[in-house]
């Protein structure tokens, strides 16, 4: 009985799909996961689609956590004197859902990272394209709606 022989196991997808460390193009990867593969075209098209959206989404994300950020600045007319708890900033509500959206927003970020770091042309045009594609869409909204002078809006 042979047991050097491997039946299907991760070893199996890394010799299908090899990891290369210089850019290339292809649509055979393996995507994060050995169980993460993409060895037809149309699964690599449906992982191009949603790196794509998942890069769109990051910018819209970022530009969100702005709006918060704008929105817990205090107003102009509100006394700056007025001291609070740490245990009151530790509690606000719009602190912890800042706190969430920044755990979120790093995970995405480094899942982005990675996914760059396969170095598949491909993979790399989506995530480029889909951050320009986010900036362009929230971008605009950023610098009309957000003035990093004005205290009052």
């Amino acid at each position: 009985m042979d047991h050097n022989h491997n039946h299907g196991g991760p070893d199996d997808m890394e010799m299908l799909c090899p990891m290369q460390m210089s850019f290339h193009g292809g649509t055979c990867e393996i995507i994060l996961f050995p169980s993460w593969a993409t060895t037809e075209v149309g699964q690599f098209i449906g992982a191009w689609i949603g790196f794509f959206l998942m890069a769109v989404l990051y910018e819209g994300l970022k530009f969100y956590r702005e709006v918060l950020a704008q929105r817990e600045r205090k107003p102009c007319s509100e006394p700056a004197s007025e001291k609070k708890s740490i245990r009151h900033h530790l509690t606000n509500k719009l602190h912890i859902v800042q706190s969430l959206l920044h755990l979120l927003q790093v995970s995405v970020s480094y899942v982005l990272m990675l996914i760059i770091m396969l170095f598949n042309l491909w993979l790399c045009l989506a995530i480029v394209t889909g951050a320009a594609l986010g900036y362009y869409i929230f971008g605009w909204i950023r610098q009309s709606t957000i003035d990093a002078n004005e205290c009052c809006n």
